[in-house]
């Protein structure tokens, strides 16, 4: 079969790939239109694990919400130019879609969602054979919205991290108002990087870790002054430095960092309740939830 160039720019079109890809894989595929997509596609799968040792450490983070959830995926490839692409831009559009429309729970559901006619693991192919980096939707995550909860959303330095907060209030206030104090609290999220909501959700293995390092640091310091110190002793700074710790890297035990509207330096948990509860009229306003990705990690 003749391999014209009508013939050649229409598969560009479809496909996004450059026009000297589009000829070759027509003449391996005889012309055949829906055989040169699919050979596409499978190249597209031969460039990821080609390059699949290749750090993606680039990209951005996205951020979803809907009337009943909100949710978070990263979208990432090799160098940040990529991510300005109107390619990997529109990829990551269609990906918006499949979560705002579709019960989306993985990436794997991610990719395997249809939008417009498409899978989005087709059209990812398709922007792999074409822009040729190691492009990937690499984590997804989302939060089931529950009566009396508002989210927060707060994305930093263009997608590099995205966070999304819940907070569930007792009482009645203006919506707008109440998805500020999320947003607040997303970007403190943002700033501060906690690894979990309460101290109850920290894992043991972070608090072991904890333990071990300070009791490190203890007996270092014993060793250097020459002193004995005694094991109830060497516990009870144990349980005070990790407490410690816990206040820096649990969210709603943070030091709320908007020192404006935080002159006590109360903790999240306590501005929350003392101060934005109070000025809404609500009787009780807290953190219950939160995303926080950050793009490479």
């Amino acid at each position: 079969m003749q391999i014209t160039a009508s013939l050649v720019n229409e598969l560009r079109q479809k496909t996004g790939v450059g026009m000297m890809q589009c000829k070759k894989a027509l003449v391996e595929t005889d012309g055949d239109m829906d055989k040169a997509i699919e050979l596409l596609r499978k190249q597209g799968a031969a460039v990821a694990a080609k390059r699949a040792d290749k750090a993606a450490k680039e990209g951005r983070i996205y951020l979803v919400e809907t009337a009943d959830k909100a949710a978070a995926f990263e979208l990432s490839c090799e160098t940040e130019p990529v991510s300005n692409n109107d390619d990997f831009i529109a990829l990551a559009a269609m990906a918006q879609k499949a979560v705002e429309t579709q019960a989306i729970a993985s990436v794997d559901d991610l990719k395997n969602a249809v939008v417009d006619g498409v899978k989005v693991g087709d059209r990812l192919q398709d922007v792999l054979v074409k822009i040729q980096e190691n492009i990937d939707f690499r984590k997804f995550a989302e939060i089931k919205k529950n009566p009396n909860t508002v989210f927060g959303l707060y994305s930093h330095m263009k997608g590099k991290i995205g966070v999304i907060t819940e907070l569930a209030f007792e009482g009645s206030a203006d919506e707008a108002a109440l998805k500020q104090a999320a947003k607040d609290i997303a970007m403190q999220a943002a700033a501060f990087a906690p690894v979990a909501l309460n101290d109850a959700a920290v894992p043991q293995e972070t608090i072991d870790k904890e333990r071990e390092i300070a009791r490190a640091q203890i007996e270092n310091a014993a060793k250097e002054s020459g002193k004995v110190t005694k094991p109830e002793f060497v516990e009870r700074q144990l349980d005070g430095r990790v407490a410690k710790v816990l206040k820096e890297i649990v969210l709603e035990d943070q030091e709320f960092f908007m020192s404006e509207k935080n002159p006590k330096k109360l903790s999240v948990k306590a501005y929350l309740q003392e101060v934005v509860a109070k000025q809404l009229g609500l009787s009780s306003l807290k953190v219950v939830n939160f995303i926080r990705f950050e793009r490479g990690n």
